[in-house]
């Protein structure tokens, strides 16, 4: 049983550190999208520097064909801007919001009391009384609570 003990031990150590790896190989993967974000975050505001450095320029030439040129090229450029700047907002979202479905957890459970002879169920249901199944209340009292009513009733006339 001891040996038994032991190789049930380092399982759960593998499969913890396993999900350890998982974990840091998710961040990892999370930090490198948030640093590609930051960086075409970067090239906009230079784009965007460039962009009013140009219509500054052609301003000082009074060039209203040029300037007019230059505000178009610049308002496309925020545009693609924008529309990367969602792209990589959803993707950041997607990565970070991980869910598990109830029932895979639950299934899980269930399978690892079974190995080891639990009625899951029931000890879930005693520990959270909330989720025990409802117990049908009745209007008429039980026959002892009858009989303490009709003492007390008794007493409340003599």
């Amino acid at each position: 049983m001891d040996q038994a003990t032991k190789k049930a031990r380092l399982l759960l150590a593998k499969e913890a550190q396993a999900n350890r790896l998982e974990e840091t190989a998710d961040a990892a993967d999370l930090i490198a999208l948030q640093i590609n974000m930051n960086s075409k975050e970067t090239m906009a505001q230079r784009v965007l520097q460039d962009g009013t450095r140009i219509m500054q320029s052609a301003q000082k030439h009074s060039n209203l064909e040029k300037s007019l040129a230059t505000a178009e090229q610049y308002k496309e450029q925020v545009e693609e801007f924008k529309l990367r700047n969602d792209f990589y907002q959803e993707a950041v979202a997607d990565s970070t919001s991980t869910q598990v479905n109830n029932d895979a957890v639950q299934d899980l459970i269930s399978k690892l009391a079974d190995g080891v002879g639990l009625d899951l169920k029931r000890e879930l249901d005693t520990a959270n009384p909330s989720r025990a199944e409802p117990v049908k209340e009745t209007n008429e009292p039980t026959a002892e609570a009858e009989d303490l009513l009709k003492e007390r009733l008794r007493a409340l006339r003599a």
